[in-house]
């Protein structure tokens, strides 16, 4: 992942974090009643189904509108708003029941040729913030596991190493760069690795890109973004 993609991108959940903490102008919300329009499992970022929502949606817009971002990285934010916002329930990947409390990163990520060197793969990931066993290798009290899925792909490699989560706690300015590795996740594929990262408690924002290998090819993916709250 270059630096200034980085920057870009960090900024963009930067941006989303502040919208969404800024309080709005009328709303009182009475402790035990749930604000009024805001589904279960929902939050200002992501719907009950782990789309964005309009005002994730508006900040996107009006981040790859800036003169200064790159108009490659504006089309692929555009491109990958357009598939996260459309999809709906049922698609991606099944999760267990009384799976943990996860957070999605905001738009799936494309990697070219990679399901038999002719076919695209997109890649979808999560964020677990713990203390949760799964997703392995399980995160324990003030950690954060990081999970990366390449759909469609043959299993994941033995060896890997080149797909990275960059972070930072808001809260405590910590920050890390986390490796995702093979842990056994899907053995018969798709593809699936996976990290864990002392991330604190507060407020994360991550940004995860790199190269996952198959047993087929080494495949990269464009970076992803998302806001964690792992309070």
């Amino acid at each position: 992942m270059s630096r200034a993609t980085l920057a870009a991108l960090t900024a963009l959940a930067a941006t989303a974090l502040a919208a969404g903490a800024a309080p709005a102008a009328h709303a009182q919300p009475v402790p035990g009643v749930p604000v009024t329009g805001q589904a279960p499992g929902s939050s200002m970022f992501v719907d009950e189904i782990g789309r964005p929502t309009p005002l994730v949606q508006q900040n996107v817009r009006d981040f790859a509108g800036q003169p200064w971002v790159p108009e490659s990285l504006a089309n692929v934010l555009l491109s990958a708003l357009a598939f996260t916002a459309e999809s709906t329930p049922g698609e991606g990947v099944p999760l267990p029941e009384n799976s943990p409390t996860f957070t999605q990163f905001y738009w799936p990520t494309v990697s070219g040729d990679c399901i038999g060197g002719v076919s695209d793969a997109v890649g979808s990931a999560l964020a677990v913030p713990g203390p949760a066993q799964i997703p392995a290798p399980g995160a324990g009290d003030g950690q954060t596991t990081f999970l990366f899925t390449a759909l469609g792909t043959s299993a994941a490699a033995a060896e890997q190493g080149g797909m990275t989560v960059h972070w930072v706690n808001v809260n405590t300015l910590a920050t890390g760069q986390t490796s995702l590795g093979n842990h056994g996740i899907n053995p018969e594929g798709p593809a699936t690795i996976s990290g864990v990262a002392d991330t604190g408690k507060g407020t994360i924002i991550a940004v995860l890109g790199g190269d996952i290998r198959t047993q087929e090819s080494t495949c990269s993916f464009i970076p992803t973004a998302a806001v964690i709250d792992a309070r």
